[in-house]
């Protein structure tokens, strides 16, 4: 078989398994992106837990400040009702004063710190759900991706052996040219000649639209082992049957 025909062949196979692989691989990447989704609300979740976690100890930290400080207004609200001297009186009055208004600011404090945590909780309850309805999604995919694995798996198994069988005889350089064509343009490597003035011997690339030399096109016609590329796309080029018997004629 001439290296034209046996490319073609390989082409016709390649192309349907990399329509069934891309399939396959549709359905991979959704189900993927739906736990690379959860991954991430997991970590925002697991952020904003120690976030809280951080706010409630320092919260703890005060309200123990505050009930020093309770403690210690008791004990001068005592002394002062024992104070025997104006000195030792307004010294207490004093302190007592300084140890409400900490006790004040330190209250603030804990609103504030309050407030924030009440926030992170709406945004917990928030990041809960959203694992929830995301997790849903990320079962469908699952449901769907086995479902196409299913429908596809072992006729893509059998085209892949295809696939094998028709590459057999190829020359390994050109089929890493082939491969690497199939990769570039979507399993476009090849591309047919097509005829755009049979009598002013203009002929175009199928694939890219390029038009090109006759030469390319009469070293293609006259050999079917020569691999013959177009000069825009880099596609491998095939001539129907029917062209190749109107150059013949044409000569």
């Amino acid at each position: 078989m001439a290296l034209i025909e046996s490319l073609l062949n390989l082409y016709r196979v390649d192309a349907q398994v990399r329509s069934l692989q891309g399939r396959l691989d549709s359905a991979q990447r959704y189900y993927d992106a739906q736990n690379q989704q959860i991954l991430q609300l997991n970590q925002s979740l697991e952020e904003t837990t120690t976030r809280k976690r951080h706010l409630q100890a320092t919260v703890a930290n005060f309200e123990s400040e505050i009930a020093g400080i309770d403690a210690r207004i008791e004990k001068l609200r005592d002394e002062l009702n024992n104070a025997v001297t104006n000195k030792q009186y307004n010294a207490l009055l004093g302190e007592l004063n300084t140890m409400k208004s900490d006790r004040g600011k330190i209250e603030e404090n804990v609103l504030a710190e309050m407030e924030q945590i009440e926030a992170l909780d709406a945004e917990i309850t928030q990041l809960d759900a959203q694992i929830v309805e995301r997790q849903k999604l990320r079962d469908v995919a699952e449901a769907q991706l086995k479902e196409r694995q299913q429908d596809v798996g072992q006729r893509l198994e059998e085209l892949q052996q295809e696939r094998k069988q028709a590459a057999v005889g190829i020359p390994s350089e050109v089929l890493e040219v082939f491969d690497e064509l199939g990769d570039v343009h979507d399993g476009e490597a090849m591309a047919e000649v097509e005829e755009i003035n049979r009598r002013h011997r203009e002929y175009a690339c199928g694939e890219c639209n390029m038009h090109m030399p006759f030469e390319l096109i009469s070293t293609l016609h006259n050999s079917a082992d020569a691999l013959v590329r177009c000069p825009a796309c880099g596609r491998i080029l095939y001539i129907q049957e029917e062209m190749r018997g109107s150059l013949a004629a044409k000569k």
